[in-house]
């Protein structure tokens, strides 16, 4: 049904297996943009093969599938890197409207990928720094804001990294991953609050729980940016910051 599905839209759909342990070396050899994976398999759990594939293949976007409406799943699975969900039973404009969010944000880390044919011809409309403790969630949201004509000025891995960078590099918007080591991002959000009084600071979180966005929000945070990114999303949540 997927094959179908994907056949239909434009997708190329050059492997299909029923099992997770030849997995990794089917990437390998097929190099995909693209991997659905579903939680359950017969032989794997899904979990920790997109942790797996993460770690060896970051450039590949997981579009995880599952029948279960668990929030700790999801939570886990977006933390570990997740780039979209697809629920079962499948419904044909969801399962389209989410690979298409993939499908653009895999374009624009391939743009930002090629030196010749970068965001930088956009003009700045603000400076920005990126907080969090994966390294391809900071080159998506990256590309992402580039795009949309935010010079990023500094990545972050930590929360006490990024105080560090805000002091320095004074930018207009700062996005803080709410789970990171060393210092948490609900910890660095009060240090630069307190430091940089009129700093946009945005939470980067796959948790929707209406404790921590009200901590935040007490805190100083203008507002959240949910795992997986979906580029429109980030862009318009800049953009309200930016004209407010």
């Amino acid at each position: 049904m997927l094959h179908a599905l994907l056949n239909s839209e434009g997708y190329e759909v050059v492997g299909e297996l029923g099992s997770g342990a030849k997995l990794l070396a089917t990437i390998a050899q097929l190099n995909p943009h693209i991997v659905c994976l579903d939680y359950d398999l017969p032989d794997a759990d899904g979990l920790s093969l997109l942790k797996e594939i993460h770690a060896a293949n970051p450039q590949v976007a997981v579009v995880m599938i599952t029948g279960s409406d668990s929030h700790n799943l999801e939570y886990a699975a977006a933390e570990a890197g997740a780039a979209g969900f697809i629920r079962k039973p499948f419904s044909q404009d969801l399962v389209i409207k989410g690979l298409r969010q993939v499908a653009y944000a895999q374009k624009l880390l391939m743009i930002a990928a090629r030196k010749h044919n970068s965001f930088e011809g956009k003009p700045c409309r603000a400076k920005a720094v990126i907080a969090d403790d994966s390294k391809s969630m900071r080159q998506l949201l990256a590309a992402i804001l580039a795009h949309a004509g935010i010079e990023v000025v500094g990545e972050a891995c930590d929360g006490r990294q990024a105080v560090e960078l805000v002091s320095k590099h004074q930018p207009d918007i700062v996005c803080l991953d709410l789970e990171m080591p060393v210092m948490s991002g609900l910890e660095a959000l009060k240090i630069i609050r307190s430091r940089n009084p009129a700093v946009n600071i945005l939470m980067i979180t796959s948790l929707s729980s209406r404790d921590a966005a009200m901590q935040a929000a007490s805190a100083g945070a203008r507002g959240y940016i949910l795992k997986p990114f979906h580029p429109d999303k980030v862009t318009q949540s800049i953009s309200r910051i930016l004209a407010s």
